[in-house]
């Protein structure tokens, strides 16, 4: 759903922030567990007013928008191999997932807990309350399936994130200090159906930017990477590989009626030309950060995304030895800066004279407010190329690498600048193809992230060995014990139950 794109009347702010103050209380508040709810407009009144169950829906996605708002959901990707922490300055967050030692005091972990949770909160509402809602069914079957969408999605970055997570299905005032955190199974069960509901009730299409609203084909491709998920670890659900490649081909089937393409040149996803023209755009989250101080802004932008030696900031940097690996091309060079500007001359990023000796990425960086830290790019969530090389993974996995699996692989190959992949191999060795090339085409902080990819794929170890001996020092080797970060101390406090 488009976020903060234009303005509203008096009267519609006001009963959105009424609305907001019932259903996820004081914004402001570090723990989802300890929000009062207050307001003076029920619920009951809210939804039975005639635009109430939009209004409700535009607030879901005003409540994920903040998610990007800021770069603390890189947060736990920083253990994967494609990123790096900055080795000091206010960084301590990201340096303690980057070394394998998060603590449940990790304020940056919090935030993203929090933000799923407020999110999944606003969602129930309207999932809840939908009925009391006076609206045309066409308009409460769309934002119900938004609802349900958004919901689904939440829970299933939780659950990848932290592990067992407690699961709120219901919208209420009360808060329940008692609740126990569900099994990663049931978790799943309830991301699956969740997805299932926003297939059936969203429409084919929406009006807006791409990828702004959820539609049927967004809820596909979701739960395409949900299936592929499901069948690695933890669950190991290896039935669930032919879902996945089912779900990937019936949106690479409508990819017309859905208004997805893949973009002939990668360096085109990243311009400010294409940020409200891309349709490889499957989910984003859109900014623009001229509105209300600036606080509706993505980070990425020139100054957050610029070198230290060049006037600007970087919390993180590419992994020497995974850019090292990485192959040459047109992908590479849109994706590194690799030569830095520092006191007027141009090194390359390993030179004495630079602040860090890592590359920087690159592919963020282009935006209209070359003198902001706070962006109004568009935060890519989920792109065409990932449902191509789902369904390939998936494909070669159930039914073997056929010449269908091949062909998506090597779209996205060929855009890259590399040949076809090697015809002729084992299905195992054509998925560690697939997840190399997944690395490549979503480093440096994507939502389809090089963590999640070690983590399903039990390859964590394995990737942590090629760790560069220059990178900061990793407490110890990690196993699976740090799959998963833990739980905010926060909401531990309020109840205990959830430390288990």
């Amino acid at each position: 759903m488009m976020n903060c794109k234009h303005e509203k009347n008096k009267v519609m702010k006001k009963y959105i922030y009424l609305f907001i103050l019932v259903i996820i209380g004081n914004a402001c508040t570090k723990d989802f567990l300890s929000e009062e709810p207050k307001g003076v407009l029920s619920p009951d009144v809210f939804f039975s007013s005639p635009d109430g169950i939009e209004l409700a829906t535009t607030n879901i996605a005003a409540q994920f928008a903040n998610y990007q708002s800021s770069d603390n959901f890189i947060t736990p990707f920083m253990g994967g191999d494609d990123l790096t922490a900055h080795p000091a300055s206010n960084k301590l967050a990201f340096r303690e997932v980057d070394v394998f030692s998060p603590t449940n005091s990790n304020d940056r972990l919090q935030s993203d807990w929090s933000v799923l949770y407020n999110t999944i909160r606003a969602s129930n509402a309207v999932i809840t309350n939908a009925d009391k809602s006076p609206a045309t069914q066409d308009v409460k079957d769309k934002c119900l399936g938004t609802a349900y969408f958004y919901r689904g999605y939440c829970y299933s970055l939780l659950t990848r994130i932290f592990g067992k997570v407690p699961i709120i299905d219901q919208f209420s005032t009360a808060i329940d200090y008692n609740i126990t955190p569900s099994e990663v199974s049931d978790v799943y069960d309830l991301v699956v159906s969740d997805l299932q509901k926003a297939e059936q009730l969203l429409p084919d299409t929406q009006d807006g930017y791409p990828g702004a609203k959820p539609i049927k084909g967004t809820a596909k491709a979701m739960l395409s990477e949900i299936y592929l998920t499901m069948a690695g670890w933890p669950l190991k659900e290896t039935d669930k590989y032919a879902l996945a490649a089912q779900k990937a081909k019936e949106v690479m089937d409508n990819a017309d009626t859905y208004g997805y393409e893949l973009l002939p040149n990668f360096a085109d996803l990243w311009t400010w030309a294409n940020n409200y023209t891309n349709h490889e755009i499957i989910f984003a989250n859109y900014y623009l950060n001229t509105l209300a101080g600036g606080w509706v802004g993505s980070m990425a932008a020139p100054l957050g995304d610029q070198p230290e030696e060049e006037g600007g900031w970087f919390d993180y940097y590419g992994e020497i030895s995974f850019f090292k690996r990485f192959p040459a091309g047109p992908r590479k060079d849109a994706t590194y800066q690799t030569t830095i500007n520092v006191n007027g001359v141009s090194v390359p990023w390993d030179d004495p004279r630079t602040f860090q000796k890592h590359p920087y990425f690159k592919k963020y960086s282009d935006d209209v407010n070359p003198h902001d830290w706070w962006g109004s790019r568009a935060e890519q969530i989920m792109r065409y190329a990932e449902v191509l090389l789902t369904y390939a993974e998936a494909k070669a996995m159930s039914d073997g690498p056929d010449a269908s699996a091949y062909a998506a692989l090597n779209r996205v190959r060929n855009r890259a600048g590399l040949p076809d992949l090697t015809p002729g191999l084992s299905a195992e060795q054509f998925r560690d193809s697939v997840v190399a090339e997944r690395g490549w085409e979503f480093a440096g902080g994507e939502m389809c992230s090089r963590w999640f990819d070690l983590i399903r794929t039990e390859t964590l170890e394995q990737a942590t060995a090629l760790r560069d001996p220059s990178e900061l020092p990793l407490t110890h080797q990690p196993t699976h014990a740090d799959y998963w970060m833990p739980i905010p101390a926060a909401d531990v406090s309020l109840n205990p139950n959830l430390n288990q």
